[in-house]
C-alpha cells in the first residue's frame, strides 16, 4: 500500500473520531455550549483536512498516471529510455 493512501486513511480515521466524540458528547454528556462549539469545530475542520488530502492524493495519482503515459509515447516517438 503506497503512503499517501495510508495518509488518506489516517485522515478518515481522524474524521471518524472526531465526529463520533462529538455524538458521544452530545448523547452522553450534554456539554456546555462552548464545549459543544469546539467539539463540532474540530470535527469539521478535520472534514476539511480530509478533503484537502483526499484532493491532493486523487491529484497525485492523476499527474503520476499522466507523467508515466507521457514517458511511454516520448519513448515511442523518439526512443531511449525517455
Amino acid at each position: 500500500m503506497k503512503a499517501r493512501w495510508i495518509v488518506l486513511g489516517v485522515a478518515g480515521f481522524a474524521v471518524l473520531a472526531s465526529w463520533a466524540a462529538a455524538a458521544i458528547a452530545y448523547v452522553f454528556f450534554e456539554p456546555s455550549l462552548a464545549l459543544w462549539t469546539g467539539l463540532v469545530t474540530a470535527a469539521a475542520l478535520s472534514l476539511e483536512a480530509f478533503f484537502w488530502v483526499g484532493a491532493g492524493v486523487l491529484g497525485w495519482s492523476f499527474l503520476a498516471g499522466r507523467r508515466e503515459m507521457l514517458s511511454r509515447l516520448k519513448r515511442r516517438f523518439f526512443g531511449g529510455r525517455g
